[in-house]
């Protein structure tokens, strides 16, 4: 790269635009992205010309940003929790706003990422500000609410559960089952300050950092049975092929262990170490992926053995990163508004996708992702994007 001092002199030279002037300044170049940044006081600017990546884009919105979660598939719903502190329903085929609804006033430091919500049965709860919120999914209306005197530990990956004709949620130190069309408590357990969730069947499962992980019928209540081996168990477990997949922190916090444990009965299949991460695993056909930084790693669900590792380009946003599968794929959505989609059975990239203007010297943001079938939907402060295909 040629200094200031070897430019030309001359009428040819006073044409040109005046080069900035780099002080004490370093210029990187991503070989990845074909991007240079400037190191400045306050971190690296994106600022040199680069070939923006395309996926198959299907469509884009500015009108919801937050989690999202889906219903069923493409062609049901697609609702966001968004930032603002507001729910929207949205055409997961065009991404047209079916309904808005008001549940409590965005707090840039505790819920400026959305409010945890599941869907299923025909409805839609929150784990809104002041009570757990369940919404009628195709119109919005409120159908029941019921106070929360305190969502101890609520975090990124905590939410409500729905199945069978019942919303599970942790809240109050206990996991509280409701009837999903009236609101009424059928039972409540004591659980702990913190309860991730999954339901598959007639059986709930709650993970937590003090308890590791317990299985509870779904009906009644009743513990099945409890797995104290994996404390500090944190994150949305996932149940795939009667394994209950979960992570949870290693002794000396450097780490992770992604666990699977038999969904009957609780006992260790086996376990693996990886890196350190705030990202929950998924699972699909036989295989669940695990993203540690910039690295996917596939494993075998039933053996655990390693089937191949990617790695994305490391982000250059501020906030927390995302994975999940789907029908095949796993995509990887970064904190830079890039998405990556590799083949689930080889790890082979498929296809990435970047904004024309790739920038670090963005607001901290967590990414949100849904999968179904061959679509996928990335959310962030920047909106909801839809790529892939619909069938």
């Amino acid at each position: 790269m040629n200094s200031d001092s070897d430019v030309n002199s001359g009428a040819a030279a006073q044409d040109r635009p005046a080069r900035p002037q780099i002080d004490r300044r370093r210029l990187l170049l991503s070989a990845a992205g074909g991007a240079a940044a400037l190191a400045v006081a306050g971190g690296a600017r994106w600022w040199a010309r680069r070939d923006a990546a395309r996926g198959p884009r299907l469509w884009s919105t500015t009108a919801a940003s937050g989690r999202v979660v889906l219903s069923g598939g493409p062609q049901d719903g697609l609702f966001v929790s968004g930032y603002d502190g507001d729910l929207r329903a949205l055409d997961p085929r065009t991404g047209a706003v079916r309904w808005s609804r008001a549940v409590g006033a965005a707090d840039p430091m505790t819920e400026n990422y959305g409010r945890p919500s599941a869907v299923g049965d025909g409805v839609l709860s929150v784990a809104a500000p002041t009570g757990l919120q369940t919404l009628d999914a195709a119109t919005g209306d409120v159908r029941w609410q019921v106070p929360v005197a305190r969502w101890t530990g609520l975090t990124w990956g905590q939410g409500p559960v729905i199945g069978g004709g019942s919303v599970f949620a942790a809240h109050d130190g206990a996991l509280n089952a409701y009837d999903a069309a009236t609101g009424e408590r059928r039972w409540s357990r004591p659980l702990g300050p913190e309860g991730y969730l999954a339901l598959a069947d007639d059986t709930v499962y709650a993970v937590g950092r003090e308890y590791g992980a317990r299985a509870f019928d779904a009906r009644s209540g009743e513990q099945r049975w409890a797995q104290g081996s994996v404390l500090g168990a944190y994150n949305t477990p996932v149940l795939h092929r009667g394994a209950l997949l979960l992570t949870y922190a290693t002794e000396d916090r450097t780490g992770t262990w992604v666990c699977s444990l038999d969904a009957a009965t609780g006992r260790v299949r086996w376990q693996r170490r990886h890196g350190a991460t705030n990202c929950a695993v998924s699972a699909a056909g036989g295989t669940v992926c695990f993203l540690s930084g910039d690295t996917l790693s596939a494993m075998d669900t039933e053996t655990g053995e390693p089937r191949w590792t990617a790695t994305t380009t490391l982000s250059l946003g501020r906030g927390e990163s995302s994975m999940t599968v789907a029908d095949g794929s796993a995509y990887v959505g970064t904190n830079d508004e890039r998405l990556f989609a590799f083949d689930l059975d080889t790890g082979k990239q498929q296809w990435q996708d970047a904004p024309d203007d790739l920038r670090s010297d963005t607001e901290y943001t967590r990414v949100s992702l849904a999968a179904a079938g061959t679509a996928v939907y990335r959310s962030t402060r920047t909106g909801v994007h839809a790529l892939g295909t619909l069938s």
